[in-house]
């Protein structure tokens, strides 16, 4: 037996390492430090929700490590933890997940804005909208995918791409950036140029990876926040860090720490922003964890971050929430996915 335990305490730790992958970064970016954390009273005029779309803890550690131990995200004063669970299924997808975040209610895996019962419930963008709101999205995948899909779509399956892509040229939205230029039939896209301020679909499918774009996604953050705030009333912004999913769903872990910081550098974007606006409120999370990332390593000051799979699929845990400003006390301890949204309306003052 103890030659065994010896055996296994020399060869686990080597294939464990063997299996990993080291991710270094050379060049780090600097964290925007958030507004002071405003009294309880007041309210948020406007709303920003971030999704990191697969992004468990250790994805944004792994990012902490790779920018030499600081992060926008991790500078946000209020962190708490959701539970991802849909009402089909222990471990959700995007449609389940990102349906329970935007409508608050917990749906059946593969099903976009329907409740356990198939009941069409309203998302948070609706809600903003009626309640006098500028409303927009802002993602790196295609923009009928499943997360986004989830604030504006009633479809029993998100693969009904033909049907979202229409249920978006109705959905009234100031604002629409991302991918998905192949979904939509020329019509549409002459609809949603008209009805919308700022409308960019910048590639046929998804728009490329983090390696490849460049600064799109922060830029187009800034361009989106330009826009509406010109709205006296206030907005709802919806960002999805897309292709942290694709990455991680694909075992790419220096992929995966990239999409990371790009989704944070977007993040610092809103931060900077609300140093001028401080009756914004951020939210930051995930619609469930992707890819069971482990940390076996790193070095905070050379950049370093030593990461292994587990799965090519979702996995059941917790993730993480971070907010700041105007109600973001209320997003603290552990919670359903499903309190986020009653959260944000609260916080902004307007009823379902």
């Amino acid at each position: 037996m103890k030659r065994i335990l010896l055996l296994a305490s020399v060869v686990l730790p080597w294939y464990a390492s063997s299996c990993s992958e080291l991710y270094a970064r050379e060049r780090a970016h600097e964290p925007v430090a958030p507004v002071e954390q405003p009294a309880a009273a007041r309210k948020a005029r406007n709303v920003v929700l971030m999704i990191g779309d697969g992004m468990g803890a250790e994805h944004v550690w792994a990012a902490w490590l790779s920018n030499k131990g600081a992060l926008n995200i991790t500078n946000l004063p209020v962190t708490g933890f959701s539970i991802t669970t849909c009402a089909s299924h222990a471990i959700t997808d995007s449609a389940a997940g990102g349906t329970a975040i935007a409508c608050g209610c917990k749906a059946i895996k593969g099903q976009l804005g329907l409740d356990a019962a198939g009941t069409p419930n309203d998302s948070l963008a609706v809600q903003m909208r009626r309640a006098g709101k500028s409303t927009g999205i802002v993602v790196t995948k295609t923009v009928t995918d499943a997360t986004p899909a989830a604030f504006y779509a009633h479809n029993t399956s998100r693969y009904n791409t033909a049907a979202i892509a229409e249920a978006l040229v109705g959905a009234g939205f100031d604002v629409v950036a991302g991918g998905g230029a192949g979904d939509f039939t020329a019509e549409q896209k002459e609809k949603l140029q008209k009805s919308t301020r700022l409308f960019e679909l910048a590639a046929e499918k998804h728009c490329p990876p983090a390696s490849e774009r460049g600064d799109w996604l922060p830029e187009r953050v800034k361009m989106a926040l330009d826009v509406l705030e010109q709205d006296a009333d206030g907005f709802f912004l919806m960002v999805e860090g897309s292709r942290i999913d694709e990455s991680a769903h694909a075992n790419d872990f220096p992929e995966t720490v990239r999409e990371t910081l790009d989704f944070d550098r977007a993040v610092g974007v809103v931060l900077k922003w609300m140093k001028k606006h401080p009756d914004t409120l951020l939210v930051v999370t995930a619609d469930h964890q992707t890819g069971g990332l482990s940390l076996l390593g790193g070095n905070k000051e050379k950049g370093e971050v030593q990461g292994k799979f587990s799965t090519f699929h979702h996995s059941g845990v917790a993730v993480p929430v971070y907010a700041a400003g105007p109600g973001a006390e209320c997003f603290t301890g552990v919670q359903e996915n499903t309190a986020l949204a009653p959260k944000i309306r609260a916080a902004a003052g307007i009823k379902p």
